[in-house]
């Protein structure tokens, strides 16, 4: 019998403290929507991580496998750390992985009416799969402790008129002419988009833009979004990633080679490209001469949803 298509998540934990747990704990009821399940631990040993994953794993069986670094790595290191576990573990380029933030949730809701009978997740070769993000809201210095039944707000990265898909180059312009919420938690992408990314000559400084260079990925050519939320992500009121710009700067200049690079093998991305670097380009001379302001990050509510 043909097992079901099914990715497999990956949970980077760096100090995971509370936040792990309540991700951890989100786990419990979606296993049977993933075929593997891998929490790399970026911590020497005797992290604290250690006894959630301990306390966690003392309910019952699990397909969690825990991995750790034993020392703590800086942000793109640890992504290569766990990639290379998965190579070593007989994991592919084709593998599919769903990339889950330790300060988030998953929503076996949703992946429940997105999987088929079988199991099948609808993935197809080529897509990467970025939000919609069910939201909720943490405390600057505490967790979330509403009520958890209530329904969520489903953020966007796309138009709300739609479609719910775009060629990358086009999904990639778009967040730079004018940025919205986005994240990489809840991202399902095939494992060769990171193996690119760390086997290209010029190396990612950091974990910045992470969503548009893992969509800029050569063999990704489409960016979907799923008829809703498979994660809810916990963010704050407030926060705006557009103020993140002079701690992006290194990552900017990767990405500018990335996008390059992108173009080279897909010819037609450099219409959109062009596009959004006049753009860009014209916003911040606008910001020299004092005649204007970069666009502030659109945080796009499409609907609610049940949790």
């Amino acid at each position: 019998m043909t097992p079901p298509l099914q990715p497999v998540l990956v949970m980077p934990v760096y100090r995971g403290g509370a936040k792990f747990a309540r991700a951890l704990a989100s786990v419990r009821g979606a296993e049977q929507y993933f075929r593997r399940i891998v929490i790399s631990l970026n911590s020497p040993k005797g992290s604290p991580d250690e006894d959630t994953v301990a306390a966690y794993l003392a309910e019952g069986p699990s397909k969690v496998e825990v991995i750790q670094s034993g020392t703590e790595l800086p942000w793109m290191p640890h992504q290569y750390f766990w990639l290379r576990h998965l190579e070593e573990t007989g994991e592919g380029a084709d593998t599919w992985v769903y990339w889950f933030a330790h300060d988030d949730a998953l929503r076996p809701s949703g992946m429940s009416r997105i999987v088929d009978a079988d199991g099948n997740w609808p993935l197809r070769r080529g897509d990467i799969y970025l939000g919609p993000w069910g939201m909720r809201y943490d405390e600057i210095d505490a967790l979330y402790d509403g009520p958890t039944e209530t329904d969520l707000q489903s953020w966007t990265s796309f138009p709300l008129a739609g479609p719910l898909e775009l060629p990358v180059a086009e999904w990639i312009a778009q967040q730079l002419e004018q940025p919205t919420y986005i994240n990489m938690s809840g991202c399902i992408t095939s494992m060769s988009s990171f193996q690119a990314l760390r086997d290209f000559p010029i190396a990612k400084p950091g974990g910045m833009r992470i969503e548009m260079a893992t969509a800029a990925a050569p063999g990704n050519l489409r960016v979907v979004e799923f008829p809703e939320p498979v994660v809810i992500t916990y963010t704050s009121k407030g926060s705006d990633r557009t103020q993140y710009a002079k701690v992006a700067r290194k990552d900017d200049r990767h990405m500018v080679a990335w996008l390059a690079n992108y173009v080279a093998r897909h010819p037609s991305a450099a219409i959109p490209t062009a596009r959004a670097t006049v753009k860009v380009g014209t916003d911040y001379l606008k910001v020299l001469a004092r005649r204007g302001s970069l666009p502030a990050e659109d945080w796009r509510f499409r609907e609610n949803v049940g949790p």
